[in-house]
């Protein structure tokens, strides 16, 4: 897998990239990097070219001078252009999902295809992803990453919003993202996110759904006015505990020529839990 920094705008961006053929930009989440898709690049790439930066701000990616959704896709777009990829396939795993999902709603044109896995859109749990509360929080997230990060990304992958399947994360794979992490910068970096968008999200609600937990909400693609147009893929790990299936209802009115994919062992890093599945999906959805 080819690995440069790439200039995209007033922004360096990590880049991954391997195999030939239509591009395929896939945008990881928290906490992880790039380096989550590898298993889903690796099958893919004798078909198409996979594309795997660090989402700004994470990684070995610079931060975006503002953490919201629409400065990033911006960026994103910019490195597409740089890296001669003007339009592509577009695949986003938890924030990579928001992210993927600004850019397709901001521009159409450049998205030929969809494809999300566990992300929020229109609706969040607050109860269920109860660390958004913790990210809000001033100084302490830094501190306790600073004292104890190894421990903490640990626990956040395999217990607080745990993998199914927690074996793919012991050893090497553990050790890459306690060392993305290591970097107060890039903390602070990536709670930014939690406390722009997801502030917005939770202060600006529209409606609260008692019985399900569900807080409905505007603040995730700018107001809700726009709608998802092109051909949309969604695989969803149905042992999610911080983004439950009472969400993937929700993607499915709210996107609803969408294909779904149920996994029914898989928890919620759906792209290192289930490279297999994950990747024969979305080879027959581009195909």
């Amino acid at each position: 897998m080819l690995e440069r920094a790439v200039q995209a705008g007033s922004t360096e961006i990590f880049h991954r990239e391997v195999g030939n053929g239509p591009a395929i930009l896939m945008l990881h989440g928290f906490p992880q990097t790039g380096h989550c898709w590898r298993g889903v690049a690796e099958r893919l790439s004798s078909r198409f070219r996979v594309l795997a930066p660090d989402v700004p701000g994470f990684g070995a990616s610079a931060a975006p001078p503002v953490h919201d959704a629409a400065t990033v896709a911006r960026i994103l777009f910019d490195y597409l252009e740089a890296v001669d990829a003007p339009q592509a396939v577009v695949a986003g795993h938890d924030w990579g999902g928001a992210f993927a999902l600004w850019m397709a709603l901001d521009r159409p044109d450049r998205v030929r295809r969809l494809v999300l896995t566990n992300t929020a859109f229109r609706e969040l749990s607050p109860l269920h992803s109860w660390y958004i509360w913790l990210f809000n929080i001033p100084l302490l997230p830094e501190l306790a990453f600073r004292f104890t990060g190894d421990q903490i990304l640990s626990v956040f992958l395999r217990g607080a919003t745990p993998a199914a399947q927690r074996s793919v994360f012991e050893g090497e794979p553990l050790r890459i993202y306690q060392e993305a992490y290591s970097d107060p910068e890039r903390v602070a970096s990536a709670l930014a996110y939690y406390r722009t968008v997801t502030r917005k999200a939770l202060t600006r609600q529209v409606r609260v759904r008692l019985g399900r937990g569900v807080v409905r909400t505007d603040a995730i693609d700018g107001g809700g006015r726009r709608e998802i147009e092109m051909p949309t893929l969604i695989v969803w790990g149905m042992k999610d505990p911080a983004l439950p299936p009472s969400l993937l209802r929700g993607m499915k009115r709210d996107i609803p020529q969408a294909e779904i994919v149920e996994l029914d062992d898989v928890g919620h890093f759906v792209p290192e839990e289930a490279p297999d599945e994950l990747a024969t999906a979305i080879d027959a959805f581009v195909a």
